[in-house]
């Protein structure tokens, strides 16, 4: 409930990131409050309202004193120093570190990279020597050994001959057929391919890479275009195939089917009635959403060419036939928030992610100054034996705190990392023999350290993103604003039962019931037949005539009680508000009942306990007040009344 509480407040009064700004607004008890920051706030909890109008801003500025009025009190009382709310905050912070890295050093870094990287479409070739993930060894080394030959041929060559020796020594048998082409690439490529992807937009155009690894195997990269990127349209067609006719009478039919769209016929009439294409013909020849090198090149081209939607082509040939292509839409990307989103769900959980926190990670350790003693390392694998992989292995001892590496001012020694095998059982397990001591134990050591440079830069995000401290200042605010709400405030209206008194006493603000009305709820113990008979007498007598008919039988039992309920009350749906008036009888489940109107209950003062719940949300909006004003007195507000002006528009 805090958090959700807490969660609200800071929405509603902090906003997620500051902005540094030397003008100072204004101060609450010499505590400085800065432009730039309620120019954020102001913002952003305004959205599309923040016009900046004299009214918008000092109403706004009027809620953010108080804020920080509240928050000046929570700390002159030490609430910033009370273990649990420290604690609470370390908790809030932990999580927040965790996302903010990598949300902001990895997936934010890889959108803003496919970002630029997607305005342009890349022909690349390629040299290819086959070497998947589940290959032997033996294999792999082989293509490492292979592609490594090719790469010093063309060095020795300075790189001419590259499609002669795609077509003779590339893997790749449709690409090598072309002198290595694969067509045009755009990013993000698909997972599995980020490094290839990475060569693909950092080689300068015509030269040639150095082996890149993907996980198909290796390649040599040249790139040979660089053109703005097509992006992606929506289309539909209509298509003639070539098989089991002549070419001829194929192009015949699809120029007959072209004269006939010119004289105005419907698209998608023509493509059910035509389209050879039996997944797309009854749904008007619809295609959907392609990218470039999806189809044929003479296809992608005259779909492109196409500048407005709803236009099509002339007929286009292709492997498999003739077409006529109609553009529908073409992707929009100048919605960047929107085309943040999808390039996001397109790159979760590719490869790219793990290469990125890599990438990160060796370069916090180059800013931390880390080292390493590889020698104390190689001693203590050379000790271990076949118990290292078993429940039962012990740490050995390390020979003291001999340091193992450095983060920074962080050190840590062959101990901690014994100590960190012998903790991680489950990773030492998983090996089972399948590595050998010395390459079990290195994956061990690289996850040590990744863990530990990850907390590194866990603990230093304050200090070096201006965004995140003002993250986890909304935070700790937001936890001192809701700590001393709840004991000045909530507290006191709940369990100050004389002073709650004492205000709806006082008559500051009334509280009534509107005009209610009374009614009989009858209870019938009958069959259908019986309660319908007693339903219809109550639209005809009144109560007391109806109860003494009915007690004087022993084969209909009837109960009543008096309610008084609000005019609005669904229970009275259909009733009219006077004598003998009836709700619907209810048969199911038993007993039968129905409502009778009995008399309409004028308005009239409720007692404390009817009105409870509005005296006490009153009563908290009145201590606020209260409390408000006697924080005024004790924290002065002073407002730099030029620098506000200077924000207003006139």
């Amino acid at each position: 409930m805090r958090f959700f509480v807490l969660a609200i407040m800071c929405l509603l009064m902090y906003p997620a990131f500051g902005q540094e700004n030397q003008d100072i607004l204004f101060t609450v008890g010499g505590d400085e409050v800065s432009l730039g920051e309620f120019k954020y706030i102001y913002e952003k909890n305004n959205a599309d309202k923040a016009d900046y109008t004299k009214e918008s801003v000092e109403e706004y500025l009027e809620l953010y004193k108080k804020f920080k009025l509240k928050v000046k009190r929570a700390k002159e009382l030490g609430l910033d120093t009370v273990k649990i709310l420290q604690d609470e905050l370390a908790g809030y912070r932990k999580q927040l570190a965790k996302s903010y890295l990598k949300d902001k050093e990895i997936s934010e870094r890889l959108i803003t990279e496919v970002m630029d990287r997607m305005q342009y479409d890349l022909e690349v070739h390629h040299i290819f020597v086959s070497a998947e993930r589940k290959s032997s060894a033996d294999n792999k080394q082989r293509a490492l050994d292979k592609i490594n030959n090719i790469y010093e041929k063309l060095v020795s060559n300075k790189g001419a001959g590259f499609e002669e020796m795609a077509k003779t020594l590339s893997e790749d048998k449709f690409s090598a057929s072309r002198g290595g082409r694969l067509g045009y690439y755009t990013s993000p490529l698909p997972d599995g391919f980020y490094e290839f992807e990475n060569v693909m937009y950092s080689i300068e155009q015509d030269q040639f890479s150095k082996p890149v690894r993907s996980k198909m195997g290796y390649h040599i990269l040249k790139v040979t275009d660089k053109r703005p990127a097509r992006g992606e349209m929506e289309i539909a067609h209509i298509l003639i195939r070539k098989k089991n006719r002549s070419q001829a009478a194929a192009q015949m039919l699809i120029d007959s089917v072209y004269t006939l769209l010119e004289e105005g016929r419907n698209f998608e009439t023509m493509a059910a009635k035509f389209s050879e294409d039996i997944k797309s013909k009854s749904n008007g020849g619809y295609i959907g959403f392609f990218a470039i090198n999806q189809y044929d090149a003479s296809f992608e081209d005259a779909a492109f060419a196409l500048s407005k939607d709803n236009a099509y082509s002339e007929p286009v040939e292709t492997d498999l036939g003739f077409h006529i292509i109609k553009r529908i839409s073409k992707r929009d990307t100048s919605d960047k928030d929107r085309l943040r989103k999808r390039i996001q769900t397109r790159i979760n959980n590719h490869d790219r992610f793990d290469i990125a926190e890599e990438k990160l990670i060796e370069t916090v350790k180059n800013e931390a100054g880390y080292e390493e003693n590889t020698a104390l390392l190689d001693s203590f694998i050379v000790k271990l034996d076949e118990s290292f992989y078993s429940y039962k292995w012990q740490v050995p001892d390390t020979g003291g705190e001999d340091v193992l590496f450095k983060l920074a001012a962080d050190s840590y020694s062959l101990q901690d990392f014994a100590e960190y095998c012998k903790s991680n059982v489950r990773e030492r397990l998983k090996f089972n023999k399948s590595k050998d001591l010395s390459e079990a134990c290195m994956e061990l050591y690289k996850a040590f350290v990744q863990d530990k440079v990850m907390k590194y830069e866990e603990a230093n995000l304050e200090n070096k993103y201006a965004d995140f401290r003002s993250l986890m200042r909304e935070y700790r605010e937001g936890i001192l604003l809701f700590e001393i709400t709840k004991q000045e405030v909530w507290d006191k209206a709940s369990s100050d039962t004389a002073g709650l008194r004492r205000f709806f006493d006082s008559g500051i603000k009334k509280y009534e019931w509107p005009e209610r009305v009374a009614v009989y709820k009858y209870s019938i113990e009958t069959d259908d037949t019986g309660a319908i008979s007693v339903y219809s007498f109550a639209q005809r007598r009144d109560h007391d005539k109806l109860i003494e008919k009915y007690s004087k039988t022993d084969q209909v039992k009837i109960s009543f009680e008096e309610q008084v309920l609000d005019k609005n009350s669904e229970l009275l749906k259909g009733m009219k508000f006077e004598p003998f008036s009836v709700s619907k009888l209810s048969t199911q489940p038993k007993p039968a009942n129905f409502l009778a109107f009995k008399s309409l209950v004028p308005p009239q003062p409720k007692t404390l306990e009817e009105a409870r719940g509005y005296v006490i949300a009153d009563y908290q909006d009145y201590l606020e007040e209260q409390w408000i004003e006697s924080l005024r007195e004790k924290y002065p507000v002073k407002v730099n009344k030029k620098v506000l002006n200077a924000i207003i528009k006139k």
